[in-house]
This record gives structure tokens, C-alpha cells and sequence, in this order.
């Protein structure tokens, strides 16, 4: 999973983020350049699902809005996405689980974001509360 480490200013979010699927590409091996961030599990890429829902929720607008909170530059340095809150594991495959070939539209994104954040919390409270 990748993000972009620059954006301009006319841009409409700081946060971009895109899935690099091995085996779309035919090819040996693959180089990136160096005004991306990577993620990674322990050094080796992640499955699929995982980082389809990383991407969505890293393009989603209320992560641009909390980037923006603090960070005032079009710079998005590793040491910042290592810093914003994250979902859990299995949210991020939940949310992996809408992206299909391609990532959806913006309004889509926040959608899925809203509807599994508060699917989520409805659900921890039924835990704790056993209804």
C-alpha cells in the first residue's frame, strides 16, 4: 500500500493512498520512487484485503480533515502516518471488503467509513452491555 509524500496545494486531500497489486503487473520485479510512502507487514507486503481497506481509510475525508489538524504543510512524512489512530485489523479488512477493482469515489469512501465506524460502536456496546 502506498501514499503519496507530496501533494500541492490545490489538491484536494493531503492523504492519497493506492493499492500496488503484484499481480496486475507483469513483471520481475518493480522500483518506486522516492516521494512515496510504503506500507508493509514486518518488511513484506500485506494481503490484499488489508490493504485495500488501509487505502480506503487512508482516502477517506475525515483523515484529511485530522491530518490537516495538525500538519499545516502538503508534506505527508512517514513519521506523521505512523502518529494518526488506526482502525483495528479486522475493520480494515471489513473496510477492504467494499474495494473491488478499483478504489471508490470520494462520497462512496466516507460512506463505508461512516457506516462501519458506527456499525462498530454499536456492536462494542452490545458486548459490554450484553443487549
Amino acid at each position: 500500500m502506498l501514499t503519496k509524500r507530496f501533494s500541492s496545494k490545490e489538491q484536494q486531500r493531503r492523504v492519497m493512498a493506492a493499492v500496488y497489486e503484484p499481480s496486475r503487473i507483469n513483471a520481475h520485479s518493480i522500483g518506486f520512487e522516492s516521494h512515496l510512502n510504503f506500507f508493509h507487514s514486518q518488511g513484506k507486503g500485506m494481503s490484499a484485503g488489508l490493504a485495500k481497506g488501509l487505502a480506503l481509510y487512508l482516502n477517506s475525508t475525515i483523515i484529511d480533515r485530522y491530518f490537516r489538524l495538525f500538519s499545516g504543510h502538503t508534506q505527508v512524512n512517514a513519521t506523521d502516518l505512523r502518529k494518526m489512530p488506526y482502525p483495528t485489523k479486522e475493520q480494515l479488512l471489513r473496510f477492504g471488503s467494499y474495494v473491488k477493482d478499483q478504489m471508490p469515489d470520494q462520497d462512496t469512501i466516507d460512506d463505508i467509513i461512516e457506516k462501519e465506524c458506527i456499525k462498530g460502536d454499536r456492536e462494542t456496546k452490545r458486548e459490554k452491555t450484553g443487549r
